[in-house]
């Protein structure tokens, strides 16, 4: 039976699951109409092009579109949805069933374009893993190079401490290449994780739960920091 969003979204009775799956793919109608606006803007001339040649073709993609459509009430639906799963994760008696955990940071300050130095940052969010080399230069000028390193499935499932030494084995090639690794400068870096985390100090986060396809042995409730730390120290980068 297809799932109607418009009713579920107007049906008072609605339970706090099916709430949770509208918002899901209502979020995921808003990035798809998102997406496809944004290809129409950037390439007209093309979108045209295929809309006159291919009409039974069109035909279908705007009855998807069609599908994907939000009006006003249902955003502010969506809006209302996120608001309560925010309290459920704020809230000290409901944190743990919450859906969208709202951990503290400890991250007060942000900069001002007035620093000046290198430093490294580590990004890692998914299937990829980003290593930067950030060049500031004050008068919020930078200059930034980069490299993306694919983590491999075996890596993601495998056991923690393997895939820390790949981060620190991918951080080690990416210095190398632009020639300051054993330079005897000392990088700070910037650990990006984006899994949740309950941070306990501005460089100190341990995992609660993996997402994302990842499921490492010996990684939650760990300090992540402290694993990467180890990694590095093992592969013997001065950072």
């Amino acid at each position: 039976m297809p799932l109607n969003f418009a009713q579920i979204l107007q049906d008072d009775l609605i339970t706090s699951m099916i709430r949770k799956t509208a918002y899901g793919l209502a979020t995921t109608c808003v990035l798809g109409a998102a997406a496809y606006a944004g290809y129409c803007v950037a390439a007209p001339e093309k979108h045209q092009i295929r809309h006159y040649r291919r009409p039974e073709l069109n035909d279908q993609i705007e009855k998807v579109l069609d599908s994907l459509k939000i009006n006003d009430e249902q955003l502010i639906e969506i809006m209302h949805l996120l608001e309560e799963e925010m309290n459920t994760g704020l809230s000290s008696f409901t944190h743990d069933q919450a859906v969208v955990k709202m951990f503290p940071t400890y991250v007060r300050n942000i900069p001002n374009g007035k620093e000046i130095g290198q430093v490294l940052a580590l990004d890692l969010g998914g299937t990829n893993f980003r290593v930067l080399l950030i060049d500031l230069r004050g008068n919020s000028r930078i200059e930034l190079t980069s490299k993306i390193f694919l983590i491999p499935q075996s890596v993601m499932i495998g056991d923690g401490k393997r895939l820390f030494r790949h981060l620190a084995e991918c951080l080690h090639e990416f210095m190398q290449k632009e020639h300051i690794l054993n330079t005897g400068i000392c990088y700070p870096i910037g650990f990006t994780f984006s899994f949740p985390c309950h941070q306990e100090g501005l460089a100190s986060a341990r995992l609660t739960a993996w997402t994302k396809g990842f499921s490492c042995s010996g990684v939650v409730n760990e300090d992540v920091v402290k694993l990467l730390q180890n990694a590095i120290d093992e592969k013997v980068i001065v950072t």
